[in-house]
């Protein structure tokens, strides 16, 4: 049958027993889950059944068998029943022929069994049924013989299965290996340790105490003293005190550590930087000196081979050029010189006929056209040189002997231009590209809840489709992750450190195999990282603010939170300083600008434009920062893109200017004679022709003219004639230099002229310092310049060796005064053998000793004493946040019952703690506020030392004002007292109560009764559901024996609205005011005959009991009568 009250509170719904007291054999009570009532007559076994719970529920101490007698009798408690009574069924009490008390048992002298199974159900599925099983092997009837064993069964089980292991003979071995799904705890301790986890009972260590004296339910006395002993555990102050001393400890050795390498590192600071220089200066000297003489003879000599080598070329080139020059001018002679001979000739032949001279005429006009031909495609290509078309011989000569310098310089441009025209090109690919990307990145970030990039995320999705696994439950590190508030100014930094760790998936553990299966069979498109995310400590000491963890915040929110954080805290512990300066003192740190420093001085930058680019940012969710970002860079993409398309078009269009450059320069070079485009000439000679053979048919013969163009003619061929020959003589001049030049290049090849790189290097160095270029006419001065800097370098690199030596000699004297045992083994005064020594020595210092060191401080302040400090004051607060919470979860539970007409009762306390309180807080407060604000000094670590210090110093004093001032400090239960208060409607205090004991019978009983249940429900209350137990069973013993029914059912109500399913053992008279708030009652009725009592237990209707105690009633009236 389902549960109809309190779904989630474990209650007792079924009580076996198997020979236990009065009881023979197996019985079997099915528990309503409202509650029962024990009754029947005085004596029967009522409190025998109650006794039997408490075994399988209670500590041996606080199970108070048959708690409704009187113990306050004198010597009642040494008559009390016992668990060795029950096991051999103790049913009565004789004396012997010695007049000695004597015990009769229904199963003694001989080994026997007892048990019993409370099975326990909160409704919703979870069922523990829990067996103490009690034997004697022999015929003892002392409790220290007899064996226990204890279980815990999931479900259901039936006492009558344990017949064959009682059958052989308590064969414990066997029944274990029989029934594997069993727990069997060792002893009771961690029995009921268990049975409280799985039941409820497992967060208190006062509510079994508080469920033993229940059954009772006498009165509690003081009620501050039962409030403090019985609803407020020993706060657990005490143990976060003793953790915060151990704590303290290794970081008192580390401070020293710390303290002691750091005036190490102060004396030998300056030894690396000395020894470095002593070295370098030995070896520039060392260098230096070797390379004078020899080898820089065969240094010198190879500059020398270069600068001939580049003479020669430039001679063979002007050679080159003088020749082609002199065939034109060879050409040009030889045309005067015609010219010249044809005048004489016409000058001795002047009565020629004049058909000669028309056909030479015709014969010169067409040499003339074919020329002006020649010359209009000529000054085509010359106007694309942009240049003036030469008109005479001289011009064209000046020009031919510039094409090549004119050709040279536009193929030069050409190829410097080609590759930036390429680059151009390439740039507005590439611009197109950058703007197309982020644009699209632009459009689907204004949809997207997330700042991952598209590609990403589309990773993500397919995942996602293909397992099955929802996408909330797959997020990337770097949504979950932000730049803590007030922190922002590290963003960037975090972006470059984080960025990889940002793009991992995030893999819960129960989806691991598939996800794990579809990465590995399918092509990712790109590179996945993913993390298997799975449990962690729920006390993760937070980073310290001034490491890169501590400047993130994580959305603990979500399921991955909390092992996200904890990687950030182990992964991410960069200490975070402002400048590259300050990383040499940490061991892993990072700049504001994002430099880090790892171990090994190793140190990385990474300025790519995806990580610095805060359109490219990726932590955290807010899109509006990085959507203006990337809107902003698009924008800027768009005119980039312009400006390269705008390059490309003009650097296409010059490349296609030189390009025609080059080919007219081609075209220029093949015209070599000024003869094929001198058109002047040719047309020239024809007109004078012309006018010859005009004169003649005009005036026959003209002597006089003829004589002057003769004259004219001689001169040109003159001055043709000196040209050429200064040409011829020029070639002459350079052609034995060019061999002079080549003789000697030949000669000095001949020498050693080969260096090695690193003394090439070396002197390559000195050369330029000396801003002497090295030709065939200043070699002799470059050599003796190089030779007079080498011995200034020698006198310079000596001098700076001794001064270091000096140095390293004073560190090592100071370090050894101070620290000798921490010396290095070589104690030699010679710097050569032990400056490499300290050198190391203070490496070490700085790399691993002093930065584990002060690691080791700061780790230990910031994440073990800091904490634990903090941890004691939050148990503190926490303590008494849990008092007060507590108790207004049991007032609200106490303002639904009235404790009388009108009124209810509520449990009142004042707070005043100690002012040794107050100065604990302010030593707390002011490291807690320092610990915020210290950074990697270590100065403030040590300011920060000695507060914690002082601090612990309080904490392990001797003396009584010592240990008064700790058990103010921690005890939080001093600083409140407790009392009862009655009000009515209006909250005004009607009556207080400080002790149970001044009230009359019945109104004791039922203080008593507010009382126990406001203190188990404190104990037992769980804040899931609004204060209502998460264990229900409440055993009552002959309770409200003094009071009426208006009191008996006043208390009742109490115990009900509490949410308590009620165990009650009573007589049958109390049946009417009972039956209110139960389920169900079991009739016990005990037999006696003349081989014992044996008791029985039936389910019995309340008409039935009804009516069996209104006989009863009668019995007695008549009886009376």
């Amino acid at each position: 049958m389902s549960r109809t009250v309190h779904t989630g509170q474990f209650r007792l719904t079924r009580l076996q027993i198997v020979n236990w007291g009065t009881f023979s054999g197996y019985k079997d009570f099915p528990i309503d889950e409202r509650g029962v009532l024990l009754t029947g007559p005085s004596g029967s076994g009522k409190s025998s059944l109650m006794d039997a719970h408490s075994l399988t529920l209670l500590p041996t101490h606080d199970q108070r068998f048959n708690a409704s007698a009187d113990l306050t009798a004198r010597g009642a408690k040494q008559n009390s029943r016992n668990v060795a009574a029950y096991v051999r069924g103790a049913w009565s009490e004789t004396n012997d022929e010695h007049e000695q008390s004597k015990v009769r048992y229904l199963r003694a002298g001989k080994p026997t069994w007892s048990a019993v199974a409370s099975t326990y159900d909160d409704g919703l599925g979870s069922v523990t049924t829990a067996v103490v099983v009690k034997w004697f092997t022999g015929a003892e009837n002392d409790g220290s013989a007899m064996s226990t064993m204890h279980q815990l069964h999931d479900g259901h089980f039936d006492l009558s299965e344990l017949g064959e292991w009682a059958d052989r003979k308590f064969d414990t071995r066997w029944f274990k290996k029989e029934r594997p799904e069993v727990r069997f705890p060792s002893g009771q301790e961690a029995y009921l340790k268990e049975l409280g986890r799985r039941i409820g009972l497992d967060h208190t260590g006062t509510a079994l105490s508080l469920l033993g004296k229940a059954k009772a339910m006498k009165n509690v006395g003081d009620l501050n003293f039962f409030i403090r002993d019985n609803m407020l555990d020993r706060p657990e102050s005490f143990e976060a005190a003793e953790r915060m001393l151990q704590v303290f400890t290794p970081l008192n050795e580390a401070y020293v550590t710390a303290k002691r390498a750091a005036a190490q590192e102060m004396v030998l600071r300056e030894v690396p930087e000395n020894w470095n220089l002593y070295q370098q200066s030995k070896n520039d000297h060392s260098t230096a000196e070797n390379l004078r003489g020899a080898t820089l003879e065969r240094y010198v000599r190879a500059l020398l081979l270069a600068a001939l080598s580049i003479e020669l070329e430039q001679l063979r080139a002007s050679v080159e050029q003088l020749e082609a020059q002199l065939e034109s001018q060879v050409e040009h002679r030889e045309t005067t010189q015609r010219t010249l001979i044809g005048l004489e000739r016409q000058l001795s032949e002047q009565n020629a006929g004049l058909q000669l001279l028309e056909a030479e005429q015709r014969q010169l006009s067409l040499e003339a056209r074919t020329a002006k031909e020649r010359f209009d495609r000529y000054s085509g290509f010359v106007l694309r040189l942009e240049l003036s078309v030469p008109q005479d011989e001289s011009a064209f000569h000046d020009l031919c002997a510039r094409i090549p310098e004119l050709a040279d310089s536009a193929r030069q441009e050409k190829q410097l231009l080609e590759p930036e025209a390429h680059g151009a090109i390439a740039d507005k690919i590439q611009a197109q590209r950058d703007h197309d990307e982020r644009d699209t990145e632009l459009r689907r970030l204004r949809s997207a809840p997330s700042l991952i990039p598209g590609p990403a995320i589309a990773r993500r999705e397919a995942i996602a489709r293909a397992t099955g696994v929802p996408l909330q439950a797959l997020p990337y590190a770097a949504e979950l992750i932000d730049i803590a508030e007030g922190e922002e100014r590290w963003l960037p930094a975090a972006e470059k450190v984080l960025r990889s760790f940002g793009m991992r998936l995030l893999v819960p553990e129960k989806y691991k195999d598939v996800v794990r299966r579809f990465i590995d069979t399918n092509d990712m498109r790109g590179v996945l990282d993913s993390s298997i995310v799975s449990a962690v400590s729920a006390h993760m000491p937070k980073p310290a603010r001034n490491r890169l963890a501590g400047k993130l915040s994580v959305d603990e929110q979500h399921p991955h939170g909390r092992w996200l954080a904890a990687q950030l805290a182990r992964q991410f512990d960069h200490v975070c300083v402002e400048t590259a300066d300050d990383l040499e003192d940490h061991r892993l740190a990072v700049t504001v600008n994002g430099t880090i420093k790892m171990p090994g001085n190793h140190y990385r930058k990474d300025d790519r434009p995806e990580l610095t680019r805060r359109s490219s940012y990726i932590l955290g969710v807010n899109t509006a920062t990085k959507r203006q970002a990337l809107e902003d860079e698009v924008l800027a993409l768009a005119e980039h893109l312009s400006t390269a398309k705008a390059k490309a078009r003009a650097l296409a269009d010059h490349l296609g200017t030189l390009t025609s450059r080059i080919e007219a320069a081609n075209a220029l070079a093949e015209s070599t004679s000024w003869k094929e485009l001198d058109l002047w000439t040719p047309t020239h000679a024809a007109r004078e022709l012309g006018e010859q053979i005009a004169a003649i048919r005009a005036d026959d013969v003209d002597l006089r003219r003829l004589e002057a163009q003769r004259d004219t003619a001689q001169r040109e061929f003159e001055t043709a004639f000196s040209e050429w020959q200064q040409t011829s003589q020029r070639i002459s001049a350079e052609s034995a230099l060019q061999t002079e030049l080549a003789d000697r290049r030949h000669s000095e090849q001949a020498k050693p002229y080969t260096v090695i790189d690193e003394e090439r290097a070396y002197l390559d160095e000195v050369c330029a310092e000396i801003e002497l270029i090295a030709t065939s006419s200043t070699i002799t001065e470059v050599r003796k310049t190089l030779d007079r800097e080498l011995s200034n370098r020698v006198s310079k690199a000596k001098s700076s060796q001794e001064l270091a030596a000096t140095k390293i000699r004073n560190a090592i004297a100071a370090f050894l005064k101070e620290w000798e045992d921490y010396a290095p083994d070589n104690g030699d005064d010679d710097v050569n053998l032990t400056g490499a020594s300290y050198a190391a020595l203070h490496t070490e210092i700085v790399t691993r000793r002093l930065p584990v060191a002060m690691e080791k401080l700061q780790h230990l302040i910031s994440n073990d004493m800091v904490p634990s400090i903090a941890m004691l004051q939050r148990a503190i607060d926490v303590a008494a946040r849990q008092i007060e919470d507590r108790v207004g979860w049991v007032n609200a539970g106490l303002r639904r019952v009235e404790f009388n007409e009108g009124t209810h009762l509520q449990i009142a306390y004042t707070a005043n703690p100690s002012a040794d309180v107050k100065v604990f807080r302010d030593a707390v407060d002011e490291i807690m506020r320092k610990a915020a604000t210290v950074k990697n000094d270590r100065e403030q670590h040590a300011a920060q030392f000695h507060r914690v210090k002082a601090l612990m110093k309080q904490f392990t004093a001797e003396g009584a004002a010592a240990d008064r001032w700790r058990r103010n400090v921690l005890d939080v239960r001093n600083g409140y007292s407790f009392y009862g208060r009655e009000i009515d409607g209006d909250d005004v205090t009607v009556h207080t109560y400080r002790n149970t004991a001044t009230n009359s019978g019945g109104e004791q009983e039922k203080l008593v009764a507010f009382c126990l249940a406001a203190a188990l429900s404190y104990n037992l209350a769980d804040p899931d559901t609004g204060g209502r137990p998460r264990f229900g069973t409440l055993m009552l013993d002959e309770a409200f024996s003094k009071s009426d029914e208006n009191f008996s059912a006043q208390a009742l109500s109490a115990f009900d609205e509490f949410g308590f399913q009620l165990m009650i053992a009573a007589p049958i008279r109390m049946t009417g005011i009972v039956e209110p708030y139960i389920g169900q009652a079991i009739l016990v009725d005990k037999r006696t005959t003349a081989d014992g009592a044996r008791s029985t237990g039936r389910a019995a209707t309340f008409g039935e009991l009804a009516a069996r105690r209104y006989s009863d009633e009668d019995g007695g009236v008549l009886a009376t009568a």
